[in-house]
């Protein structure tokens, strides 16, 4: 049934936070009851209703062109600012869109800006058509309100609840600070034109709507002080916080071959600050390559993100996959889906940037499963920064088992990496540590591996290691008193897992004071023999033979191909490798499986 303003509708009256005032909504409408989830977009439902079960809102009302120069017209339900210079600044003292309504902005370029600050006492609704074929900004300091009927389309669109510094406005780098009461909520549709941005500035913001800018940037920031930099790729900072900033995005934001950044952060010791994404956030690669990042940044003191919903990176359509990061003082991971994956291409990563990380069954910020889970579609990077005031200390904590088959895996702590539970990567799948990153040389800092606990991976090429943030990057490295496997620092193993050609330490001959390669007609191999007589264990040549005693093969000696299978699925189990030179160590009965 069409609804309409009647006087037979019944209204009662609730607290907008975006309008900082008391509006009236349909009886009907659900209210926010005392132990109610916190969420703005029950601020912006309680609009909606009104502007759909009560009379439509007006125009933009009391325009006035300060700088600039431009012309203001109202036709009917619509109104046109035609922009003749390329930057102009309008006075409103009311700036609302009713759901009738259309407000166009013709603007001589794509770059062209109209600033538009809102004088009104109320907040602002916008509930119609927003046109504009530049930037335009909407700037009231009681809050802005993008209605779910709501249509925006421009060339790129700024709606804050702070104001712009003038002076910023000559410079490509653009200031908007202030303490506005109200909140910037979109319910919607926002879409900018290709390659261009929609920012939304405010301590709190919400999206419940849709937000696309194709190639281009969608930047949500929340604090006191923000700059936006449009000087070459479009960036957003908060350089100063507010109390217990808030963004939370409940709806859908894309940005292929582009970036999705949203970003808060809290002001002093005893505010908060919160980044929520429930909803969906896309960030293809283009069929032309142009990659995609989404970030989550939250304050790295007080601040929290919550990652649940869809963040997508992916390259569905070829190329790389592109880049997510979602880091504060406190991440936490719920039931989300990550993706960089590219199934024509190289996978992208995901970073992770708390304080501490604890993966764990229960208690921790992801369980194993939910680690395996993410490596299955991204290179999974988790990184700590000792920057919080929680008592953190850039540990990395992997308390329960990981197994996966494919990706990197990169365990990065300020800190100490502590490995309680089995890390078990077969296929294409490796690891990577980096330790003691606080310091240049991380003295102090270890990896640590519990006893009982495996390390697997699939092969040597497979595993890497850094101690400070100025160390070298380690390969496998296997030494065992005068004789190591490779030169010290190249990989001990090939990448079909065999021993590379030894080396052996000579400080006796005249004129030899370090390590030398032992002189070889043919690459060093390492094998295994079971059955075996135990003669001819070497060749001339220096090769290991493979024997399982059967008869056959060039010297008699048998194929060895029973346990083809067992080596071709081997594992390594690295869990007793410390920083420096391994060892190669025998105890008991060597026993082959398959492992399948």
């Amino acid at each position: 049934m069409h609804r309409h303003g009647s006087l037979n509708h019944i209204y009662r009256l609730v607290w907008s936070h975006v309008l900082n005032a008391w509006v009236a909504v349909a009886e009907t409408s659900r209210g926010r009851g005392k132990g109610a989830r916190r969420k703005l977009a029950a601020a912006a439902a309680a609009m909606a209703a009104l502007a759909l079960g009560g009379p439509a809102c007006a125009g933009p009302a009391g325009g006035q062109v300060v700088a600039g120069t431009a012309t203001i017209s109202q036709s009917g339900t619509t109104t046109t600012i035609q922009q003749t210079s390329q930057q102009a600044t309008l006075n409103w003292a009311s700036f609302n869109v009713g759901s009738k309504e259309t407000v166009n902005f013709v603007q001589p370029s794509a770059s062209a800006l109209a600033v538009n600050r809102i004088l009104d006492h109320n907040g602002s609704q916008i509930l119609g058509r927003l046109n504009a074929n530049g930037q335009v900004y909407l700037i009231n300091p009681n809050g802005i309100l993008f209605g779910r009927t709501a249509q925006v389309n421009v060339g790129a669109l700024v709606a804050s609840t702070l104001d712009v510094d003038n002076a910023s406005l000559g410079g490509n780098k653009h200031v908007f600070s202030g303490n506005g009461a109200g909140s910037v909520v979109n319910d919607g549709a926002i879409r900018a034109a290709d390659g261009g941005y929609v920012a939304l500035i405010s301590a709190k913001i919400s999206n419940s709507g849709t937000i696309a800018a194709h190639a281009g940037n969608v930047l949500l920031g929340a604090g006191s002080e923000v700059t936006l930099d449009l000087g070459g790729p479009v960036r957003l900072q908060v350089t100063q916080g507010a109390i217990d900033t808030l963004i939370e995005n409940g709806g859908a934001i894309r940005a292929d071959g582009g970036q999705v950044y949203l970003t808060a952060k809290a002001a002093g010791q005893l505010a908060s600050s919160v980044i929520n994404n429930t909803g969906v956030i896309e960030a293809h690669t283009l069929a032309t390559g142009e990659k995609g990042q989404i970030v989550l940044l939250g304050d790295m003191h007080k601040g929290s993100v919550h990652v649940a919903g869809v963040l997508d990176a992916s390259a569905p359509q070829g190329g790389d996959g592109g880049f997510v990061e979602t880091s504060a003082n406190r991440v936490d991971i719920g039931t989300a889906r990550v993706s960089t994956a590219a199934p024509r291409g190289k996978t992208g990563t995901w970073l992770i940037d708390p304080n501490d990380f604890t993966v764990a069954a229960s208690g921790g910020n992801m369980t194993g499963a939910d680690v395996a889970d993410a490596l299955a579609s991204n290179n999974f990077s988790i990184m700590t920064t000792s920057m919080g005031t929680t008592g953190g200390n850039g540990d990395i904590h992997v308390n329960d088992a990981i197994n996966w088959s494919a990706n990197k895996l990169t365990l990065t702590a300020e800190r100490n990496i502590n490995i309680n539970a089995n890390l078990n990567a077969t296929g294409t799948a490796s690891l990577a540590y980096q330790y003691g990153q606080a310091t240049a040389d991380g003295a102090g800092s270890a990896y640590r591996v519990s006893p009982g606990v495996a390390v697997n991976i699939p092969n040597a090429s497979a595993f890497t290691w850094q101690k400070g943030s100025a160390g070298r990057v380690n390969n496998l490295l296997l030494g065992n008193g005068k004789v190591r496997f490779g030169d010290g620092v190249e990989n001990s193993f090939t990448s079909d897992g065999l021993l590379k050609t030894p080396f052996y330490f000579d400080n006796t001959t005249a004129g030899r004071d370090g390590w030398f390669q032992l002189t070889l007609r043919r690459p060093f191999e390492f094998a295994v023999a079971a059955g075996g007589n135990g003669s001819n264990a070497w060749n001339n040549d220096g090769q290991v033979l493979i024997s399982d005693g059967r008869p056959g093969g060039p010297d008699g000696m048998g194929t060895g191909s029973s346990y083809a299978t067992a080596l071709s699925n081997r594992s390594l189990n690295i869990a007793g490798y410390q920083e420096g030179m391994g060892s190669i160590v025998t105890t008991g009965t060597l026993n082959f499986s398959s492992l399948n």
